[in-house]
C-alpha cells in the first residue's frame, strides 16, 4: 500500500516555493552575472538545457526581445525582488 505524499513545511500552497524550482537554479547563477556556458559547469548540465531554462524563464516573466532592454538584467531584477521578501 503506497502511502500519501507528505506536505513539505514551509509550503502553505502545497507547492514548492518559485526558487525551489530548476530554473530558480539556474536563474540564482545567472545573477552572479556567469555565462551560459559558465553556467552549464558549474551545474553539471550542457549548456542547450541552460539556455531551454532562460528562456522558460523569460517567458514566465513576459520578458520579450526589446531593442531598449537587456532580459537577462530583468529577470535577474525579478529574482532579487522575489528572494528580498
Amino acid at each position: 500500500m503506497a502511502s500519501a505524499p507528505r506536505a513539505r513545511s514551509g509550503w502553505s500552497s502545497g507547492r514548492p516555493p518559485a526558487h525551489a524550482t530548476p530554473g530558480a537554479g539556474v536563474l540564482a547563477v545567472v545573477a552572479e552575472g556567469k555565462t551560459n556556458a559558465a553556467i552549464a559547469k558549474q551545474l553539471w548540465v550542457t549548456e542547450k538545457t541552460v539556455e531551454t531554462h532562460v528562456s522558460s524563464i523569460l517567458g514566465k516573466l513576459g520578458l520579450t526581445q526589446a531593442e531598449d532592454s537587456h532580459r537577462r538584467v530583468l529577470a535577474v531584477l525579478a529574482y532579487l525582488r522575489s528572494t528580498a521578501a
